[in-house]
């Protein structure tokens, strides 16, 4: 049994807990070792990005906010990482249907691009609030698609490694050769014995591949990678679930890709709270990217 866990406060709940997938190697899911960590090959990149804002003013009780986005993409090349695409947008995010001329004049006049934040009718700061943070998440998730985009069209033979899933990038051309790392696990794809042993396979292991389908038909595929023992912590632990686009040898290619993943867990991503799930090299894009973006709110 793990050692119990201290929390601050109550978490939220999850919007989506539950979803359906299927086991498509092998008939149940099991834990697979993938060997010993592997270098991957010159080239592969490692995408991620950063957001934040602050409540600059009120109209009254209209919340104006701003918002710095940035995403970037770090190639490995001879054992170094090196910086290949940087992208970032500052705004305002404002509830537009409440402003009237005077105040949409006014910040029109401050020369930044301006996005609405839909939201209730009447004021409530905590929900204005919501609806600023959900306009940067999405712009910020906007902006790394075209980092990743651009990287994919530049280099059409190599690999890149992303931060989250897959879903995003469904459309873009290239994206077979997309690797996403999900350190959340909100939604739990699996259920029963197959998630027991998801969840408790050891470090160096990895599930089986399972696969799940979009709306729009799309199918990814996906399995649990265990990067550090979980004994004596939680069962979330050291646990990242790998994701591909489905095509031609993605299952049989599944444990080479995941020795590469775990050839970059050292150097640990330093104080950060995620270490135990967070390839160094995705730590480093945040770090070049916070460093470049300076000093803020």
């Amino acid at each position: 049994m793990a050692r119990g866990t201290a929390f601050q406060g109550a978490p939220q709940p999850v919007q989506r807990p539950f979803a359906t997938a299927r086991v498509v190697e092998g008939a149940r899911v099991r834990a697979v070792p993938v060997g010993p960590a592997e270098a991957a090959p010159d080239g592969i990149g490692f995408a991620d990005g950063i957001q934040r804002w602050g409540i600059e003013g009120h109209f009254g009780l209209v919340p104006v906010a701003r918002g710095q986005i940035a995403a970037g993409v770090l190639v490995r090349a001879g054992g170094a990482l090196r910086a290949a695409i940087r992208l970032d947008e500052e705004f305002l995010v404002v509830p537009a249907d409440r402003l009237g001329v005077r105040e949409r004049a006014a910040i029109s006049g401050v020369g930044l691009p301006v996005y609405d934040a839909v939201g209730e009718s009447r004021p409530h700061p905590y929900l204005d609030r919501w609806a600023v943070a959900q306009v940067v998440e999405r712009r910020r998730e906007a902006l790394e698609r075209e980092a990743c985009r651009a990287f994919l069209d530049a280099r059409p033979e190599v690999m890149l490694v992303v931060d989250g899933g897959l879903a995003g990038l469904r459309d873009v051309p290239g994206a077979a050769r997309a690797i996403g790392i999900a350190k959340r696990h909100e939604t739990q794809f699996l259920d029963g014995p197959d998630l027991e042993v998801a969840l408790t396979a050891p470090a160096g292991s990895r599930s089986s591949v399972f696969a799940r389908e979009l709306d729009d038909g799309t199918v990814l595929l996906s399995w649990y990678l265990r990067l550090w023992p979980w004994t004596d912590e939680d069962l979330l632990h050291g646990l990242t679930r790998v994701e591909r686009i489905a095509g031609d040898g993605v299952v049989e290619d599944a444990d080479r890709v995941s020795r590469w993943l775990l050839a970059e867990r050292a150097p640990i991503a330093g104080r950060d709270s995620r270490w135990d799930r967070l390839l160094y090299p995705l730590h480093e894009v945040e770090t070049a990217l916070r460093a470049q973006a300076g000093g803020w709110l």
